[in-house]
């Protein structure tokens, strides 16, 4: 049987590995609950409640994280991005030049002049104090200043991701030394741009205007701007920003982790800002203030003002003011004894005295005067009135200027020679020569449709309007009522009337350009060639009297040249008119002088007002028209 292995074998089964196998047989075949109710098990280690609270709570976490991870990427998402990106990427301004001003014949009135400035950012510079006075001392040195004098500009910048400008105007020799520490401290920016210079020998300071640095109110009303621009403050390139100011460009570059540059980014070039082209004659202008310089000079009175214009166009031709100042303190980092200087002048250079004083107009106000007689046929040419040195009302005397008086006057010489008796009856009355003049109220009247107590619109900023009295005024601000003593004031321009030397211009340009005048202004036209804008002028007063009455006046005006109180100016080459005018303003004061004039005659090319403050009745408002027609006629 052991031999054969194909035979199927009964029996017991002596392998000693299968040992007990018989014996066990059954084993796998069924189960025995009974053993497995015996055994030991795993039980539950959490509770249904403990899971519940562990679930909420894995719940919240995740939701916390998701919440945040969508404020960070999504809701700020493009806060930090620039945040990172601005690590890396650093920004430039390009300045643009501004745009040029020039005169009616093309002559500059002011240039771009390029200088080094330094600028600092506060938020580059070292965080430990010691470093960051280094660089201060370093800059110190290399300007030759005292390093306080950097820490106002540098205390208003402290937090800001912006640059201030710490010093300009640097010569070359220190531009080149900050350039080399500006490769080493990236805080710091060495630049060179443009800034304005201005031509004092012309006297333009208050027509042209100045420059100053942009205020943090500016950069919030015009976000265009940023807080390293100038922007016009005052005169011409106040009015005309838009047109001068050109647009920045930017350059960007990428930085390192210590700010240093790198390569460029991206480039955008400036673009420059338009020219303009004024009415300004600068030859005229030029002439003009030397003769009031000259004879301010010899005459000892500091303060005067002076128009020149085109009565058929309204152009101003030239406008000076005295004293003047020079507007070029004000373009650069202003100098504290310059700019107090200026400021604490008590005779206030600063004023547009052509266009802000406010004056009495003294005699030039028969003007109106006689018009409105005329209209109103209150008075014809052949009304005569004859002075004897004034008028005596309630016990107040009223006097004309010459103490013999006029004699008879009739409106030709009542203007000609300045007879205050014949505006007083015409104005107020006169028992004697006419019972019943216009009335302030009439007077008011008409001395609004010339133009008085509004402003003229002229293209400069801060003009004044004037005022003109009334009844109502008079019993509402002073407590008492308007007496026939107030109206003779107000018929020979004294009193409370108050008036711009513009005012007086446009009043004497009705009479020269023969019952019109235009809007005065100084823009004559924007850009060069195709894209060249003239401006066309604006008509302001017209049809105020019949040209019957106008002609009237107008040979009362050339009588004034020829017999009357402006004789000197028959020395001009050319037909002069014109009315002189002395206006008191206080008893303890020397009398202002006026001259309003046209010329020539017949075809104007020019109508004139000149003021003198408390230049008395010398004839110096006559003799620098006189002296400046002399130039202008024999050109």
């Amino acid at each position: 049987m052991k031999n054969n292995p194909f035979k199927i074998q009964e029996g017991t089964i002596r392998d000693a590995d299968v040992s007990g196998f018989i014996r066990h047989r059954q084993s796998g075949d069924y189960l025995n609950f009974d053993y497995l109710g015996r055994a030991a098990h795993l039980g539950k280690f959490f509770n249904a409640l403990k899971l519940r609270h562990f679930f909420i709570f894995f719940m919240l976490i995740c939701g916390l994280l998701i919440g945040r991870s969508f404020y960070l990427q999504v809701i700020s998402g493009g806060h930090y991005r620039t945040l990172a990106e601005g690590n890396r990427i650093s920004k430039e301004i390009i300045p643009a030049n501004r745009g040029l001003i020039y005169d009616r014949f093309g002559d500059q009135l002011v240039k771009n002049v390029s200088y080094f400035f330094l600028y600092l950012r506060s938020d580059v510079m070292p965080s430990d104090n010691p470093s960051r006075e280094a660089i201060l001392d370093k800059i110190a040195t290399i300007l030759g200043i005292k390093k306080d004098d950097l820490y106002p500009k540098l205390n208003k910048n402290i937090g800001s991701t912006s640059e201030v400008l710490i010093y300009e105007n640097i010569a070359y020799e220190p531009a080149i030394k900050l350039m080399v520490l500006a490769e080493e401290e990236p805080a710091l920016r060495v630049s060179f741009e443009p800034r304005r210079l201005y031509f004092p020998q012309y006297g333009l300071a208050h027509v042209i205007g100045y420059l100053g640095a942009v205020t943090p109110e500016d950069v919030a009303a015009k976000p265009e701007y940023n807080i390293i621009d100038r922007i016009g403050k005052t005169g011409i390139e106040y009015i005309y920003e838009n047109y001068l100011r050109g647009q920045d460009g930017q350059r960007q570059y990428e930085v390192d982790a210590l700010f240093h540059k790198k390569d460029v980014i991206s480039l955008e070039e400036p673009k420059n800002g338009q020219d303009i082209t004024l009415t300004i004659d600068s030859k005229a202008q030029q002439k003009l203030y030397d003769i009031m310089l000259a004879d301010s000079k010899v005459s000892g009175k500091s303060k005067m003002s002076a128009i020149v214009a085109n009565p058929k166009t309204g152009e101003i031709l030239a406008l000076a003011n005295l004293p003047s100042y020079d507007n070029n303190v004000f373009t650069n980092t202003l100098e504290p004894e310059k700019y107090q200087g200026i400021v604490s002048d008590p005779n206030m250079p600063m004023l547009n005295r052509a266009i802000s004083g406010t004056y009495p107009l003294g005699s030039v106000f028969k003007l109106v005067m006689a018009a409105a007689a005329l209209q109103e046929k209150i008075i014809n040419k052949d009304f005569k009135v004859h002075s004897v040195g004034g008028i005596e009302v309630g016990g107040h005397f009223f006097p004309d200027w010459r103490p013999q008086g006029h004699g008879w006057a009739d409106i030709y010489w009542a203007l000609a020679d300045s007879v205050n008796t014949f505006f007083y009856s015409i104005g107020g009355g006169n028992n004697e020569w006419l019972s019943n003049g216009l009335g302030v109220d009439k007077i008011i009247e008409y001395a609004k449709k010339f133009g008085f107590s509004r402003e003229s619109g002229i293209d400069l900023p801060s003009e004044a309007s004037g005022f003109l009295p009334s009844k109502e005024w008079k019993e509402k601000s002073m407590g008492e009522r308007w007496y026939l003593g107030d109206t003779y004031n107000l018929s020979i321009g004294q009193g409370f009337l108050a008036v711009t030397p513009l005012q007086a211009l446009d009043l004497v340009s009705y009479f020269a350009n023969r019952g019109i005048t235009f809007q005065p202004h100084l823009l004559k036209e924007v850009g060069h060639g195709e894209n060249k804008h003239d401006l066309q002028p604006k008509v302001s007063l017209t049809n105020l009297i019949s040209s019957d009455n106008l002609n009237i006046v107008r040979e009362s005006l050339r009588l004034t040249v020829t017999e009357g109180t402006a004789q000197s100016l028959q020395s001009v080459l050319v037909p002069v008119a014109g009315k002189t005018g002395t206006a008191q303003f206080r008893s303890d004061k020397t009398p202002h002088s006026w001259f309003a004039s046209f010329a020539p005659y017949d075809e104007p090319q020019i109508s004139m007002i000149v003021l003198v403050e408390e230049g008395g009745d010398t004839g110096l408002a006559v003799r620098i028209t006189r002296e400046f027609m002399e130039w202008y006629f024999s050109k």
